[in-house]
């Protein structure tokens, strides 16, 4: 059996293991992890709140052009207009929730629909496909 190389395991040991950590500039208390499958990077950020960080990551989308982010605690209110958080050449779905919520963004050179049918309304979710 191998042996996991801690190198390569999330340093916080949330989100999944084996995944390379991303040096992003979205700030040294944010938690991103890096991967890529392929042709398709994929981001994931614990960012604790969209509002106060939105300037870091419009950065961190525009200068490493992931095809998808997933960000969680995104602490903004389920009225917030989400099309204040926008970013060019991506798609936002969000889910906010005042002390929770998540959002994905999605380059918008892919193909991608909003699955609400998928979606639970017990947890902090949003569903793509």
């Amino acid at each position: 059996m191998a042996t996991p190389n801690p190198a390569l395991e999330s340093p916080s040991a949330e989100g999944t293991r084996n995944v390379p950590k991303l040096d992003c500039s979205l700030g040294a208390n944010l938690k991103c992890l890096y991967t890529s499958l392929n042709f398709l990077y994929i981001n994931f950020c614990n960012i604790r709140s969209l509002r106060s960080n939105f300037q870091s990551l419009e950065h961190h989308l525009s200068s490493t052009k992931p095809h998808l982010l997933f960000l969680t605690k995104t602490q903004l209110s389920e009225a917030t207009d989400s099309s204040l958080f926008s970013v060019p050449s991506y798609f936002l779905y969000p889910h906010f929730s005042c002390k929770d919520g998540c959002c994905i963004y999605v380059r918008s050179n892919l193909t991608c629909s909003h699955a609400h049918a998928l979606e639970s309304s017990e947890f902090s979710t949003t569903t793509t496909q």
